[in-house]
């Protein structure tokens, strides 16, 4: 299910309210949600997943865009990025949330061929990000 980009970051697809448990028992931290609510049908809701977030002690937040990162979206991954959280970021497929990793990252000064490698590591091409 997760795909890391690094140490302590991870992104994937739609995680379920079932599913949270088990990202706390690898270490995560904190729940980012890049998916906006209705997007597709049968999602969980925000509301849904923050309820699951909480029982299960971690933090969530809501990031939500369709598109390309919204500056507030890479403002929020930058934020967790430079607090000793463990993240796990999602959307639909994962390709949101590893797009607004690798801008947050390239704009916290990590180098761009980094960024891109790490990306294909986990199974993304992010280069189309910043042609």
């Amino acid at each position: 299910m997760r795909r890391m980009l690094g140490p302590r970051v991870s992104v994937s697809g739609q995680v379920q309210p079932g599913q949270v448990r088990e990202l706390v028992a690898e270490g995560v931290t904190l729940l980012i949600c890049n998916r906006p609510d209705h997007e597709e049908p049968g999602q969980p809701s925000q509301g849904d997943l923050e309820r699951a977030a909480e029982a299960a002690g971690i933090t969530f937040q809501v990031a939500s865009f369709q598109g390309r990162p919204t500056p507030e979206a890479v403002e929020a991954m930058s934020q967790a990025l430079a607090s000793e959280a463990v993240i796990h970021a999602f959307c639909r497929s994962g390709m949101r949330s590893a797009a607004t990793w690798a801008v947050a990252e390239t704009r916290r000064g990590r180098p761009l061929n980094e960024v891109l490698e790490a990306g294909r590591t986990a199974g993304y091409d992010l280069a189309g990000l910043f042609i």
